[in-house]
């Protein structure tokens, strides 16, 4: 199909895709994993809202052909596409059932979205393989969105500081126009100012810091992913294409106590700790797909239902390379066996001290 004859084609571009079904969707994706109306002091934003602002960020990046400025474009607006339901936390689960996480599902999303939503990108002469093949990391603008900042996170921790209600972490101490503007297609390597990374870093590990710390936050996280887990062997691949209230309402009519718990705020974190290296028995709780079964055990033998009890093991990324595993173990109700059972796994592991 001939490529479409625009003088300048981005704006044409983000305005078709962000009408189309699969973009669309994300209106009722929240940026932040757990959604506000479950966790009240989480970003209020859409994942539409910060897919269409990353479309616009595109048109800041200097240089290219017109083919890779299209490409760049269309690669900012579908990058969250591929998202299922609780973004982040449902991506084990992804992983299980269809063999990928979200950043790899751009083509699943399409394949589930009407035929016009890919009529899009042939209108403008894209390919929807090479838009998959910059988001799965082996492209050449694939840097515009793997970066320490990219397109991606330049408007993502912008927007999650300024749409907390009450704006907790005050303001942003940068543009994500600053950090688009920084880059160019005809450069192999983004020279971003010191000033500007350093803002942009304090920023991210604020962003991470606040997610990570806020209990109620880290409890509907465990517990949204202690449901997955529960019923993995009833989710099927069109339960990653529901929106987040559409998930939510199938795992409380599956699982109702668990449902009843987390709106009634019963789930306490009864046990958070980091560890530099998990030795022994712990080893397991690097494997996603041995958290289940760890999970079921300390059920077993504390005595307790399955929706009872949650696990959250995983490395923070405060920083560009996560140096520490955080561990929280959630209860519904205070249960001594479940803390002890949990604290002997971890005793040989290696805890994380900050100097």
């Amino acid at each position: 199909m001939k490529r479409l004859n625009l003088q300048n084609p981005q704006g044409p571009l983000l305005r078709d895709l962000s009408k189309a079904s699969l973009v669309q969707r994300l209106k009722h994706i929240t940026l932040s994993a757990v959604p506000r109306w479950l966790g009240p002091c989480v970003a209020a934003a859409s994942r539409f809202q910060h897919s269409v602002a990353v479309g616009k960020l595109s048109f800041l990046v200097s240089g290219g052909t017109c083919y890779e400025r299209l490409l760049l474009t269309a690669v900012s607006v579908l990058h969250d596409v591929g998202d299922g339901p609780f973004p982040h936390i449902s991506d084990p689960s992804m992983k299980e059932h269809l063999g990928f996480t979200h950043e790899n599902a751009v083509c699943f999303a399409f394949e589930c979205s009407p035929k016009e939503d890919k009529q899009i990108l042939d209108k403008y002469g894209l390919d929807l393989d090479e838009v998959c093949s910059v988001l799965a990391g082996s492209h050449c603008l694939s840097k515009f969105f793997y970066g320490f900042p990219d397109l991606d996170n330049a408007d993502n921790i912008y927007r999650f500081i300024s749409s907390i209600p009450g704006k907790p972490l005050g303001e942003p101490l940068y543009f994500p126009s600053e950090i688009a503007s920084s880059f160019s297609l005809d450069s192999e390597t983004q020279n971003i100012d010191d000033g500007l990374r350093k803002r942009w870093i304090a920023d991210f590990k604020k962003v991470y810091s606040y997610v990570w710390n806020d209990k109620h936050n880290m409890v509907c996280w465990t517990m949204l992913g202690r449901a997955l887990r529960i019923l993995s062997e009833e989710l099927t691949p069109s339960f990653f294409r529901l929106n987040n209230r559409e998930a939510y309402r199938l795992l409380s009519e599956k699982l109702p106590q668990w449902a009843k718990g987390l709106r009634k705020g019963k789930y306490k974190i009864a046990l958070d700790k980091k560890f530099v290296e998990f030795k022994g028995d712990a080893q397991k709780l690097t494997c996603p797909s041995k958290l289940a079964s760890v999970e079921k055990e300390l059920c077993k033998e504390a005595g307790l239902d399955d929706w009872m009890l949650g696990m959250t093991v995983d490395q923070p990324l405060m920083k560009e390379k996560p140096d520490y595993w955080r561990v929280y173990l959630v209860l519904y109700d205070n249960n001594e066996a479940a803390i002890n059972l949990i604290n002997d796994m971890l005793s040989s592991s290696e805890p994380y001290n900050v100097a």
